[in-house]
């Protein structure tokens, strides 16, 4: 058994030493996650009791592994600038290509994204599942679940007698923003911040509470609907709704969204293109975002970019990844376990069909019915159980098994915390049962 194992055999333990203080304090818990403000589109964060815990150690691990990432993307990317003929692997249309090129990756690689995967806390194997740099969210989550860990008796006791801490994942981006700002700019001026995306589909609760820590900290920002911004080219100068001149944009909205609106996109566009406002997450970021990313890690034109030890990285790390053909579909068909189909550009698992979560006769129909554009066919790496103690598929509360995902936020290539959701399903969605757990970092 591992220290890690063995921790979270003793918090559980713990809790189910007194079932009727477990039952009554989780029901607490929801009842805050109810009240508070992480709210997503009039639905509140699901949770268990037991939080996520990690070691220190667990998480120096993740970070020194994200520079190694780091570094192999910063080759794609300088790739992707250098030639057309390395570019035509991504098959991005013109206008995106024409966004992507414009942009300036040497600002800032990645400002922010969260990197997504699937760990063996038994074995300390995983593989990514998913690179978020347009719109990453979920921080106000796990601010939020911690604070209503604090009716748990068992965490507040496991806190007194362990030294742990939370991730701190707002003032620290503000002040990545800063950062990014005055070494685009060459100046130490405070930045004036809009926060922007399309609110009908934003997380509008999150932008609010990071606008609130820009504010704290000196620095003035106003969240707005991207299509609310209105551009005076003759001045170059950018506004926002309330007329205040907008020096810096935090990006929420993910460029898919903003290509299937371009035309309601115009002042930002303008904006960005003569360069009057720092766009903090460029459109580079679309080419980590994408998850055709999976697939050009393995192509050869990458890997011949890659040293020998970042080459043996992709291949333990990275999932096999190819363009869904007609061909594909007999191996697809032949071991439905082994394969999740993935649609190229989408995120909150939109349109993604893993066979382990069908039966053979739903898979075959999803295979042959799903289009030979615009999807990828990747290896399925099924992900670890651990168990805790929250509503089960009966609907009733309980001790469950979950399979869990774990995601490392990283801020201007630092890793900054770790975010952990769980689901009583292989696939890791809310269109199924996922739920969040705040992350608690244990010291050795």
């Amino acid at each position: 058994m591992t220290e890690l194992q063995a921790i979270n055999e003793s918090y559980l333990a713990a809790a189910a030493a007194d079932p009727n203080r477990l039952a009554e304090e989780f029901d607490a818990i929801t009842e805050y996650m109810k009240a508070s403000t992480a709210i997503h589109h009039g639905e509140y964060v699901r949770t268990c009791y037991m939080p996520k815990l990690f070691t220190e150690k667990i998480f120096a691990g993740f970070s020194a592994d994200i520079q190694t990432l780091y570094g192999i993307l910063a080759k794609v990317m300088r790739a992707y600038y250098r030639g057309p003929a390395y570019r035509k692997l991504f098959g991005f249309d013109r206008t995106t290509e024409e966004l992507i090129l414009r942009a300036d990756p040497s600002v800032s690689l990645l400002p922010m994204a969260r990197i997504d995967f699937f760990y063996n806390e038994q074995t300390g194997a995983y593989k990514y599942c998913e690179f978020n740099t347009d719109g990453t969210s979920a921080m106000n989550e796990d601010r939020e679940l911690n604070k209503a860990q604090e009716l748990s008796t068992v965490y507040r006791e496991f806190r007194a007698a362990h030294s742990t801490r939370t991730c701190e994942l707002f003032n620290s981006w503000v002040k990545t923003l800063c950062e990014v700002y005055h070494r685009a700019r060459h100046t130490q001026q405070t930045p004036y911040v809009a926060i922007v995306d399309f609110m009908d589909c934003g997380t509008v609760n999150e932008f609010e509470v990071f606008q609130g820590y820009f504010v704290q900290n000196g620095v003035p920002a106003e969240v707005c609907d991207l299509r609310s911004l209105r551009y005076d080219e003759a001045k170059k100068v950018l506004y926002g709704p309330g007329g205040h001149k907008i020096d810096a944009i935090y990006r929420r909205a993910v460029t898919s969204d903003i290509l299937e609106r371009y035309e309601e996109c115009g002042p930002l566009l303008a904006a960005v293109r003569d360069d009057a406002v720092l766009l903090v997450g460029d459109f580079h970021t679309q080419l980590v975002h994408n998850k055709t990313i999976f697939r050009i890690l393995h192509e050869p034109q990458t890997q011949k970019l890659l040293t020998p030890e970042e080459q043996a990285f992709v291949l333990a790390h990275v999932p096999l990844t190819k363009t869904f053909e007609a061909a594909d579909i007999p191996r697809a068909l032949a071991d439905k376990d082994a394969w999740i189909l993935k649609p190229l550009d989408s995120y909150a698992s939109r349109g993604v069909h893993a066979g382990v979560e069908s039966t053979p006769e739903e898979w075959e129909k999803i295979v042959r019915s799903t289009p030979l554009t615009g999807y990828l066919l990747q290896e399925f790496y099924r992900p670890y159980v651990t168990e805790n103690f929250g509503i089960g598929p009966d609907g009733k509360f309980g001790r469950n098994r979950y399979y869990n995902l774990t995601g490392v936020y990283v801020y201007d290539g630092v890793a900054q915390g770790i975010y952990s959701r769980v689901s009583l399903t292989p696939i890791i969605s809310s269109q199924y049962s996922e739920k969040t757990l705040p992350t608690l970092l244990v010291a050795e």
